[in-house]
Order: C-alpha cells, then sequence, then structure tokens
C-alpha cells in the first residue's frame, strides 16, 4: 500500500525502512503521523535523513508517539530532563554493544526510542537492531508452548552497577539501586497494538526464569539469545550526521557496536511512552 505523505523504502526483509519526503523540523499533520506510525508497525525501525534538528524539534517530535521519559539516573541526579547525550571518546568506551531493550527494569518500559546522530566516528559506530517477532516466530512448537508460560525477573544487574557508577559515581548508583529491586515480565509480550507476540529479551538486566533452577534458567535464556544472532532477522544502520532513528522498544532489540573505541561518537536520545508488559 502507497503511503499518502512520505516515502518508505525497506532497508531489510525482516525490519528497518528509510522514510524521506518530510521535514521533522516541522510539526507533524495527522496524516502524517498516521503515515509514520503506521510504517514502524510494519518496519519496527524507521530511519530519516538529513534531519538537523534542535533539541527541543528532537523531543517535539518523539512527543509525537508518548510522553518524554526521565531516566532513571538522570533522575536520581535531581534533573528531570528527558533528553540524553551519550558521548564515546579516548576516555570513554562504547558501553551497549549488546542485544538489549531500553530500560526494561522499570514496571512500565519505553514504548519507543528516539536517537538523534550527532557526531559519526571516522570508521565504525553502526547500530543493529532485530526483529522480536521472528525471533519468537522461528522458536519450534514446543518451545514457544514452553516460553508462553515463563516470567522473567528483571534487576538492574551488574552492568548498569558499572557503568552508572564509572559516570556518576556511587551515591547516584545507591539511588537507583533503592528505587529499582527488580520487577517480573513476561517472557513472551504481546504487542498492545499488533496483538502480536514477541520474545522480551531484556538483555543483561534479565538475572533468571521465575520458579526455574539456575541451571534450567541458564540453558533456557543461552538457547534464546542464540536466537538472536541469526544474521537473517538483523538490521545493520551505517549512520551519518543528522540521521534520525525511531524504533518501537517493544518488539525489538538494539546494540551499538564498539568497533569505533577510541573515536568520538555522539547521539542524542530519548524514549516515549510507557507501558506494562503483556502476556500473550
Amino acid at each position: 500500500m502507497e503511503y499518502e505523505t512520505i516515502s518508505v523504502a525497506p532497508v531489510t526483509r525482516s525490519l528497518g525502512a528509510v522514510i524521506s519526503g518530510i521535514d521533522l523540523a516541522q510539526p507533524l499533520s495527522g496524516q502524517q503521523f498516521e503515515d509514520i506510525s503506521r510504517a514502524i508497525r510494519e518496519h519496527l525501525v524507521v530511519f530519516f535523513r538529513d534531519q538537523d534538528l534542535t533539541d527541543q524539534q528532537h523531543l517535539d517530535f518523539a512527543s509525537n508517539f508518548g510522553i518524554p521519559n526521565v531516566y532513571p539516573t538522570t533522575r536520581a541526579r535531581g534533573l528531570d530532563r528527558p533528553m540524553e547525550f551519550i558521548e564515546d571518546g579516548p576516555n570513554s568506551s562504547p558501553k551497549a554493544d549488546l542485544w538489549h531493550t531500553d530500560v526494561a527494569i522499570l514496571e512500565t518500559p519505553p514504548d519507543f526510542g528516539v536517537l538523534s546522530m550527532r557526531h559519526t566516528p571516522d570508521a565504525g559506530g553502526d547500530t543493529m537492531w532485530l526483529n522480536l517477532y521472528d525471533v519468537y516466530n522461528n522458536l519450534s512448537e514446543p518451545m514457544k508452548r514452553l516460553v508462553l508460560e515463563l516470567e522473567q525477573f528483571v534487576h538492574p544487574g551488574e552492568l548498569m552497577e558499572q557503568i552508572t557508577i564509572e559516570k556518576f559515581g556511587q551515591e547516584v548508583w545507591d539511588k537507583v539501586s533503592a528505587e529499582f529491586s527488580g520487577v517480573y515480565h513476561p517472557l513472551v509480550r504481546k504487542h498492545p497494538e499488533t496483538g502480536r507476540p514477541a520474545l522480551f529479551m531484556c538483555g543483561s538486566n534479565v538475572r533468571n526464569l521465575v520458579g526455574m533452577t539456575p541451571r534450567e534458567s541458564d540453558t533456557i535464556l543461552d538457547l534464546l539469545r542464540r536466537g538472536l544472532e541469526e544474521p537473517s532477522l538483523q538490521l545493520r544502520w551505517r549512520w551519518q550526521n543528522n540521521d534520525i532513528a525511531l524504533w518501537d522498544e517493544r518488539c525489538t532489540n538494539h546494540r551499538a557496536l564498539s568497533d569505533h573505541a577510541g573515536l568520538v561518537r555522539k547521539v542524542r536520545r530519548c524514549t516515549v511512552g510507557a507501558g506494562r508488559p503483556a502476556p500473550m
């Protein structure tokens, strides 16, 4: 089906599309919003080239898709701004090179992420996304039945502790760990708009599968994580300055590759919307 106000070019079969024919610095019309929303439902992550947005324009665009969220470590520092800047460089190594969905430690994790590339490194620095609908669909029928019944205990974990202390200090981590002592999420979540099942993989924040022995839990999680490595379910995006990415956090994982270590890479990001993951 054609779109009324935008052009949409798929990036891979499984997910991803480039949207053109729109200026995100301007307010969206009702039809533009409907067209972009449909493109996200169909392609899960969409990209816009040559969009040199100010901080406020970035936030205004993102706010079409939900109320902006304040990241836990930002709030723990006494701030209420929903925008984050993430910068890698000679003194700050990349820290997000693992499959994850953002802030899964919340009872109501974000619905969408919106990222603006402010400075690309001279080499490397790509981001990858993958389709969690298809990861679930690739499971055998007995495995699908098993994971539909399972819950996962999601906790800030050692990696978040390490990153928080390194960037902001022990006091900020103490506030975060006191507020977020762990939540229970379904291992398979029902997307609230499409009704489709997606394997809800929460990266390093998963402590264990509820009701299982450590050996059983580790074995199943390891098996499921191997499914994330299927190339046909992935997209690799090579950034240009002023690219915008908008993705559905509820049915995707992403990772920021670390092959630019030592080089400067700067992005601006916010998340919007929030909802409690529902089981199928």
